[in-house]
C-alpha cells in the first residue's frame, strides 16, 4: 500500500487519532456481536421452550402436533439463517477494522518510535519480544500459530459465536426428521 503517494505524512496526532477510530469501530462491531448473539439467543430459548409445550401439550394429537413442531422449526431455522447472516456482517466489519488498524500501525504507527518489550504469552511459554506502540500488531503476534500456545488460546470468541447459529439449524432440521418420522411410524 502506498502511503498516499504526494499527500505529506501523518502528524503523531493525526496517526493516533486514526488508530483510536479503528480501535473503536472494531469495539463497536464486537458489541454489536454480542449484543446480536444475545438476541437471537434468547429468540431461539423461546422456540425452544414452545417445542416443549408442544411435546406436553399436543403428543396425542399427532397430525398437529407434527404440523406445529415444524412450523416451529422452520422459524427456527429462519431465526438461525438471519442470525448467521448478521453475525457475519459483523465479524466481517469487526476484522475490517481490525486489519486497517494493523496495516495503520505498519505503514505509521501511533507513536513513532518503537517501545520495544519482553512480555510473556502466557506460563510455560518463551516471552515474546514486541513493539508496544503496535499494539494489533503486538496481539497478532501473540496469538501467532508461531507463538507457541495452545490450541484453546487460539480459539476467536467471535468465530466460536459464528458457528452456533449453523449447530443450532442442524439441530431443528434433526428436530423436523425426529417429528415426522415419529408422526409415520405412529400412524
Amino acid at each position: 500500500m502506498a502511503a498516499g503517494a504526494g499527500s505529506p505524512p501523518l502528524s503523531g496526532e493525526e496517526r493516533r487519532w486514526l488508530h483510536d477510530k479503528y480501535q473503536g469501530l472494531a469495539e463497536y462491531e464486537a458489541r454489536l456481536a454480542d449484543y446480536r448473539t444475545s438476541y437471537f439467543a434468547a429468540i431461539v430459548a423461546a422456540l425452544v421452550a414452545a417445542q416443549v409445550l408442544l411435546v406436553i401439550n399436543l403428543l396425542y394429537a399427532p397430525g398437529v402436533f407434527a404440523t406445529v413442531s415444524t412450523l416451529l422449526a422452520l422459524f427456527g431455522l429462519l431465526i438461525c439463517g438471519v442470525w448467521g447472516l448478521v453475525l457475519h456482517r459483523t465479524i466481517s466489519a469487526m476484522d475490517l477494522w481490525r486489519e486497517a488498524e494493523a496495516l495503520l500501525e505498519s505503514v505509521a504507527p501511533p507513536i513513532a518510535r518503537p517501545l520495544e518489550a519482553r512480555l510473556p504469552a502466557r506460563a510455560g511459554v518463551p516471552e515474546l519480544s514486541v513493539d508496544l506502540s503496535r499494539p494489533f500488531q503486538t496481539y497478532a503476534r501473540r496469538f501467532s500459530p508461531q507463538a507457541g500456545l495452545a490450541w484453546a488460546d487460539s480459539i476467536q470468541p467471535a468465530r466460536l459465536w459464528a458457528d452456533v447459529p449453523v449447530l443450532i439449524a442442524g439441530a431443528w432440521a434433526v428436530a423436523i426428521a425426529v417429528v415426522w418420522t415419529w408422526y409415520f411410524v405412529s400412524a
